[in-house]
């Protein structure tokens, strides 16, 4: 049982600490692992993320609201699930720094106990996106927790400051905040075209040359200073990057 108070370290024989630290390390071993997996699964989100924008951009070209719409409401659950990835990596890498100290620094036990929080947190929402990431939060969860039995405590009871719960909740926000910012900076907004937008796009999807603004403002029959509004605002939206 973990209770509010102090943390008295001196509960852990030396037998105990040794058996602990081998499960770290295993635990340690294990997050790494997954910190690459989850990398390497937010990439493919936001490739997929990508295709379904073009996907989007496409259909609104060719007035098929109805596709787009479909497109744009599976960007959406991709986004939603891009973030609880990403900060799931977040929260594991932070994780795994706290592991590295405490087998580093062995008279810091009291550094373990946030993880419990932290695992409670998180571990629910990223079993339905990450399963083995889950898991391993879930035995390094059971490790920390069996470690109170078998450091020879008894029944004694643990007590944990409690800056050490607010510190692991400030990790938890830190996560949330920093993955909401990358989620949103590598997922672009679904766009939505006005008819001159349409225009100008599909004039410039259609020609592999440099675009001559005099000649597009004449042949789509508006000026040019809106044909470079328009411009801008595509830009704005991520549709195209103007150079120069």
């Amino acid at each position: 049982m973990i209770n509010q108070g102090d943390f008295d370290e001196s509960l852990f024989d030396e037998k105990a600490r040794e058996k602990l630290k081998l499960k770290l390390e295993q635990s340690l071993n294990q997050l790494s692992a997954q910190i690459i997996k989850l990398r390497s699964k937010y990439g493919e989100m936001v490739a997929r993320s990508k295709e379904y924008f073009e996907e989007v951009v496409q259909a609104l070209m060719n007035g098929d609201e109805n596709r787009a719409s479909i497109y744009a409401e599976e960007i959406a659950e991709i986004r939603r699930l891009a973030g609880i990835v990403i900060k799931t990596q977040l929260v594991l890498e932070q994780v795994k720094l706290r592991l590295e100290t405490i087998l580093e620094i062995s008279d810091v036990l009291g550094l373990l106990i946030p993880l419990i929080s932290l695992v409670a947190e998180v571990e629910d929402e990223v079993r339905g996106v990450a399963p083995e990431a889950a898991e391993s939060l879930r035995e390094l969860a059971s490790c920390i927790e069996d470690f109170t039995s078998i450091s020879g405590a008894g029944e004694e009871v643990i007590q944990v400051p409690k800056e050490l719960d607010a510190e692991a909740l400030k990790i938890l926000e830190e996560a949330q905040k920093k993955a909401a910012e990358r989620v949103k900076n590598a997922f672009p907004d679904v766009p939505k075209l006005s008819e001159e937008e349409k225009l100008v796009y599909s004039y410039i999807s259609a020609s592999d040359e440099e675009l001559d603004l005099k000649r597009c403002a004449r042949e789509l029959g508006l000026d040019e200073d809106q044909i470079r509004d328009v411009l801008r605002r595509l830009e704005q939206k991520g549709l195209i990057q103007l150079v120069g």
